[in-house]
């Protein structure tokens, strides 16, 4: 009848190192029974990995296990809830016997310290020999402080029956087989200060096992409450297409400008061995002790420009790498800096703000305060705009400027002074010089013709702020230091003639 039966000898020992693929595919897994064919050919491989079985002794983890344990599995930290984000080294440790396969318990490092799991009870997984129609149960507990953490303890039941035999295919081949199907009722706690939080993690395992294959040729892990599948992976040979992608990275920012540190981090799938960092061009050193073998290396840039970055791997038996071109950009610190057509416009008149900000921005923000009485014409991202003011005063002018290395900000204030229409200079004539214009402390003043002559300043409201008389033609300085920073109009009055000019102060 072709049935087998499933020994120790059949199962993976301390050392071995076994291929497997895993795939995305779907396909019927629950189907079952006696002499049954599960014909599974179809299934595209997605990644590939190799499954290293460690000695205690080659783990942190030796004082916990050494005694007790035949090998340890490196695991996702996933299993061990919020803890998890705070662990490495995850390994779940197993006992091996001619009677049963059994999880002694789980390791991982946090804050530093490893720390192990030990169950008590210990968690049965196979009983040999495994037949079909072979059933048992049993339940498992362990629990650990977790340093400031708390505590974390597991605990469940596992019910396990040999449902099915017959035949079964893959891409790795034909094998006669037993179906393994374990339900795992397991509930994780995180205890602090005496108080838990459950954390659900139950599973139901189908497994399909053949003679000295010590693999399973299909296993196959669903989520209990969400009936969701976690995990497909089956046993194989070293299938070049599945490291397509594998290869992954990221990095803390792609811009920049000279100086600045970013960090490359490793995002690949599986358990790479080996890593290679090549960044063209070459203007770039390493920083903090990475180098281009690390796994997550520093990089400072020298040079402005485009830098494309490819990570190449090796697993046990395969290789892969993946490059980014043009993948992070440095560039010159961004200098914002603008322009205006008019700073004294009249109300509701369109005045055009431009940009000349250096560093080669990408992006602009204007903001112009207050807010009452702006009309965007062209909205306030775009690099030069327009705008209209329905009312009078004075108007602060801000533009944030961006590029890959960051953003630099410019602000004017009392930048644009909207006039009333009821106050109009008048043309000037060739009866004075003011200047400078915008004026800081003073202002210069030249007549152009001899004799006494009024010098009248306005504020915007035609207020006086300030009178003198002038009486000489080349040499009169006005001192305008107590005067608010904003717009004024000057007027010269003499010999019946008149001139009005507006007058900024900054």
């Amino acid at each position: 009848m072709a049935q087998i039966s499933i020994l120790n000898a059949d199962m993976p020992q301390a050392n071995d190192n076994l291929r497997y693929s895993t795939t995305a595919s779907t396909f019927d897994y629950t189907s079952t029974g006696a002499n049954y064919t599960w014909d599974f050919s179809s299934i595209k491989v997605q990644n590939q990995d190799v499954q290293k079985y460690f000695s205690p002794l080659q783990t942190p983890y030796l004082l916990q296990f050494l005694s007790n344990a035949s090998y340890g599995i490196p695991q996702s930290n996933q299993g061990l809830g919020p803890i998890g984000g705070v662990a490495s080294n995850v390994y779940m440790f197993y006992k091996t016997s001619s009677a049963a396969q059994i999880i002694v318990g789980r390791g991982a490092t946090i804050q530093s310290l490893p720390l192990g799991i030990v169950y008590a009870p210990k968690d049965t997984v196979f009983k040999y020999p495994l037949t079909f129609g072979s059933t048992y149960s049993g339940s498992f507990s362990g629990e650990q402080s977790l340093a400031t953490l708390g505590t974390l303890k597991q605990a469940g039941t596992r019910s396990t029956t040999v449902d099915g035999w017959g035949k079964i295919t893959t891409p790795y081949g034909t094998f006669d087989c037993i179906r393994v199907k374990s339900i795992v009722d397991e509930t994780d706690s995180i205890i602090f200060n005496g108080f838990g939080i459950p954390l659900p993690n139950s599973k139901i395992e189908y497994t399909w096992l053949a003679k000295t294959e010590k693999y399973p040729i299909m296993e196959v892990v669903v989520n209990s409450l969400t009936s969701a599948v976690t995990s497909i992976k089956y046993k194989d040979i070293y299938r070049p297409e599945a490291y397509v992608n594998n290869a992954n990275f990221s990095a803390n920012k792609v811009g920049g400008k000279i100086g600045d540190t970013i960090t490359l981090s490793n995002k690949s799938f599986g358990i790479p061995k080996t890593f290679n960092w090549t960044i063209t061009p070459g203007t770039y050193v390493f920083a903090a002790g990475s180098s281009a073998t690390s796994e997550n290396p520093k990089v400072i840039f020298t040079a402005t420009g485009k830098y494309s970055v490819k990570l190449s791997l090796t697993y046990e038996g395969a290789a892969d790498d993946t490059l980014r071109t043009d993948y992070i950009t440095i560039s010159e610190p961004v200098v914002a800096k603008f322009a205006c057509s008019n700073v004294m416009p009249a109300i509701n008149e369109t005045v055009y703000f431009t940009d000349s900000s250096t560093g080669n921005p990408t992006s602009w923000k204007w903001a112009i305060t207050p807010t009452t009485g702006v009309i965007y014409l062209s909205g306030n991202i775009a690099q030069n705009i327009q705008v209209q003011f329905t009312q009078k005063g004075n108007y602060s002018v801000q533009l944030t400027a961006t590029n890959a290395s960051g953003n630099n900000i410019v602000k004017k204030d009392n930048y644009i002074q909207v006039w009333p229409t009821s106050i109009k200079p008048v043309e000037p004539v060739a009866l004075a010089k003011f200047f400078p214009n915008p004026a800081k402390n003073f202002v210069s003043v030249e007549l152009s013709q001899s004799g006494i002559a009024e010098l009248t300043i306005y504020n915007i409201l035609g207020q006086t702020v300030l009178h003198k008389t002038l009486e000489n033609t080349s040499q009169n300085q006005i001192n305008t230091e107590d005067l608010p920073r904003g717009m004024y109009v000057i007027e010269i009055k003499q010999n019946k003639q008149k001139l009005s000019e507006r007058l900024i102060l900054e």
